[in-house]
């Protein structure tokens, strides 16, 4: 059951076409502050790389460890999808698990999905994902959709743990 409901509308669909080298995760956060996005959706990411990194598990561990960092090179393809939110405390995990969110800056929860030498691997996206084009103007295309009404917001808990020493990681919907 869900414990948590918040009722939001779609409003712009935002269509961009990214430019060969550009960082994916880059390009998206500059995207959510031009146009204002404080909560919404990644509705599609499709498009070819030449580097990626993922937060991902790597090594089998428990339920409890904090990712780490998958990067590969080479042609890869992606998909993606996520979630656009507000970040309410920098939570700075980038030497583990490559994630950094700065606070009052916008919150990219975004799952991508990568093929690269015949396997393929889930994690989130960070930093260091390079669109990848055999052509100057890249097929690279993402779709992000601005959602008022509900609110994804990223906190840090109080608490700490020995695997979270700065406090595990807290998305708190709420309802606008």
């Amino acid at each position: 059951m869900a414990s948590i409901i918040a009722k939001a509308s779609m409003d712009d669909v935002i269509w961009a076409q990214l430019d060969p080298d550009v960082d994916l995760y880059l390009e998206i956060m500059e995207i959510c502050r031009r146009e204002n996005i404080r909560s919404g959706v990644v509705l599609n990411i499709v498009g070819g790389l030449r580097k990626a990194r993922l937060s991902m598990p790597i090594k089998a561990t428990d339920m409890h460890t904090p990712p780490g960092v998958l990067e590969l090179e080479g042609m890869i393809e992606c998909s993606g999808v996520g979630t656009i939110g507000v970040t309410r405390n920098t939570y700075d995990s980038e030497k583990v698990s490559g994630i950094i969110y700065r606070e009052g800056e916008p919150n990219l929860h975004i799952h991508l999905t990568v093929t690269h030498a015949g396997k393929s691997y889930m994690g989130h996206l960070i930093e260091g994902c390079l669109v990848r084009s055999v052509h100057p103007i890249s097929h690279f295309t993402i779709v992000l959709a601005r959602t008022p009404g509900a609110l994804l917001n990223f906190g840090v808990s109080k608490e700490t743990t020995e695997k979270y020493p700065m406090g595990v990681p807290i998305h708190d919907l709420v309802q606008e």
